[in-house]
Formats: structure tokens, sequence, C-alpha cells
């Protein structure tokens, strides 16, 4: 009895498994891919990969209905004769009782409105046919990928989600797709594809792209002027986070191929970055604060675990050195040097600041 009881339980429990994914199959392919985020983020690759996949045929079984759909509904000479304009056809459809069609244009222009679609039918459809890829679901393959050690494969997938990055729900999910096709490339030595990556992640912040301040930052690092570190930090700011470790891998990839240049610039633009999240922070936290010069930057900062922490973790006291280790490379001579001696004084860091030390002493400059 006890045996056939287990057994009953045994099939109720497989039975109720295959049924819950039936019905997490049945539902729409977000739902799919949010198993699969679940089950990869509890290290069950193969159930992520299965769901991934799921979602990857659900979200083209979606395009393609809801296509059809639309195309048999406005494809009949009265609708068609109202022209492209959405409500235009709108108004047709209802009156011919097109409600399925009706829900689809009202899904897609609820979610985005009618100028996403230029107001026109056509583009909504175009949209429609568009969406039989998912590129979120494609970034997940590529994840299991890389850690299966399928690096073929997992870049074949990250491709096809870079090429149809546009239906990306979170547009920034972009860089995240860049970010692993350099990893890959860093661990399988190939240096052309990760400057690539990076380079394209560096100038999707806009800021890279801009010349005018490119050239400003350098025009002020070769300046002669006296305290020029703390006047520099004044006066510039960039607001890109997310591309912060994008600029610490490019400028260690040129100082490698001894394109100083080109590793002082992406260095300093990572500098940059992560000092104005550090200002924006000390400005949320302190009422007063107000930037006024390095060294009491530094020790603002080191009163904060918590700031100093990321500083460590995200590579900015290394920065800072290398503002002084390229920058001489390049032959600049004030700005490099203020900041190392403010470095050898004030850095919270004792590594980074016994390192700044020996610069100073190495190099006989004054403190």
């Amino acid at each position: 009895m006890k045996k056939i009881c287990l057994i009953l339980s045994i099939l109720t429990i497989s039975l109720t498994s295959v049924f819950a994914k039936a019905a997490l199959q049945s539902g729409e392919s977000w739902m799919i891919l949010q198993r699969a985020e679940q089950e990869f983020d509890n290290n069950n690759f193969s159930e992520a990969m299965r769901y991934a996949q799921d979602a990857v045929a659900k979200r083209k079984h979606e395009s393609e209905s809801e296509s059809k759909i639309l195309t048999n509904a406005v494809t009949p000479y009265q609708v068609r004769r109202v022209g492209d304009l959405i409500p235009d056809v709108l108004k047709v459809l209802e009156e011919r009782q097109e409600y399925s069609a009706m829900d689809i244009i009202k899904k897609w222009t609820g979610k985005y409105g009618n100028e996403y679609f230029e107001d026109s039918i056509a583009k909504l459809r175009e949209f429609i046919n568009s969406r039989k890829d998912y590129p979120e679901a494609y970034i997940l393959i590529a994840k299991i990928y890389r850690i299966e050690g399928e690096f073929s494969m997992a870049q074949d997938y990250l491709e096809k989600a870079r090429k149809t990055s546009s239906l990306l729900e979170v547009p920034e999910m972009e860089n995240d797709i860049l970010f692993i096709i350099a990893d890959i490339a860093e661990y399988t030595h190939d240096v052309p594809t990760q400057e690539k990556a990076l380079l394209l992640i560096a100038k999707n912040s806009g800021d890279f792209s801009n010349e005018t301040l490119k050239q400003a930052l350098i025009r002020t690092s070769k300046s002669k002027k006296e305290d020029n570190s703390s006047k520099f930090f004044k006066m510039y700011r960039i607001n890109s986070i997310a591309c912060l470790n994008a600029y610490y891998k490019l400028s260690k990839i040129y100082d490698s191929s001894k394109k100083y240049e080109e590793a002082y610039i992406t260095n300093l633009y990572g500098v940059l970055i992560a000092f104005t999240h550090l200002n924006s922070l000390l400005e949320e936290r302190e009422s007063d604060y107000q930037f006024t010069d390095l060294k009491t930057f530094f020790k603002t900062v080191s009163r904060y675990s918590d700031m100093v922490k990321w500083c460590n973790d995200n590579s900015f006291w290394e920065g800072f050195y290398n503002i002084y280790a390229y920058g001489t490379k390049c032959g600049y001579q004030r700005f490099p040097k203020d900041v190392i001696i403010v470095m050898s004084n004030s850095c919270p860091e004792l590594y980074w600041k016994n390192a700044a030390q020996k610069c100073v002493e190495e190099a006989g400059l004054s403190k």
C-alpha cells in the first residue's frame, strides 16, 4: 500500500511539473524568458537554455500570429481606401468588427504612442514583423554558452542580439551585449574585437565622440599652469558611469600597444566619469560640500567606507595613478605631476598612496 502511495505521489508531482511547464509555454514570451532567467540565477543552465529557446520560439510565433491577423484585417479594399493613418484605419476596423486586429494596434500604440510609428499602419506592421527576434533571449543564451566554454556560439548569439538591439525593452542593454563580447574577446586574446566592442560602448556614451571636449582635456593636460590638477577637476564632468570599465580596459589595451596618447585620454575619461559620480554623491550627502581641490576631495571621500570600497572595486585610485604613468609617457608635465603629488599626500588607499610616493621620490618632485 505504501509503495502504491509513493508511486502515485511521484506521478502526481511529475504531471504537475509537466502541466506547469505547458502552461508556462502557452504564456507570453516574456514570461517564459523570466523563468529562464530565474533558472540561470539558480545555476540550472540546462533548464535556463531550454526556457530561453522556448522564449525565442514563442516570440516568433507571437509576431507571425499578430502579423497574420493584422494583414488579413487591413487587406480588404474597404480598409485600404481610407489610407495609412492609424486613426482612420481603426475607425473602419471597428465598423467591420475586426476586434482582434484593433486590439493588436491599440496594444502597441498604447505602449509606444502613435508618433513612434509615424501614425502609419504600414510602419506598425513593419515593427510587428521585426519582433520575430528576441534580443534579450539571445543575450541569455550567449551567457550560457560562455559559461560552457562555447565561445563561438556565444559570439554568434551576441551578434544576433546586437543586430536586433533596436527591439530591446531597455535600450541600455546594448552596452551589456558589447561588454560580454569584449569579455569573451579578452579571454580568447582577440584584442581587435575587444577594442572594437569597448570603443562602441565609449561612443554610445556620447562624450567620447565629442572632439571639442577631447581636445580641451588634452590642452588642459598639457598646460604648465600652477595647481592645474584642482582647476582641471573644477572644469570638467562626464556623466557616463555605465561606460566606466570600458575606458579603463581601453587604456590598458593602448598602453600595451604603446599608443600612449590613446591610453592617456581613455584613462582620463574613466577617471572623470568616476570622479563625477563620487562628487555627485558627496553633494547629496553633505549639503555644504563643494569641490575645491583634490586634497580636500580625497579627504572627504575617506570619511565614507562605502565610497572608499567603491573606489577600490572600480579602479579609481589606479586610474588617478595612471594619469601620471601615461601622462609622463606622453611628455605632459605639470598636470600629471600635480596629480601624483596630491595622491602621495592624501590618497586614502595605502597601496596607491605608497605607489604615488615612490613616483614622487624617483622623479625628485617637490611636495
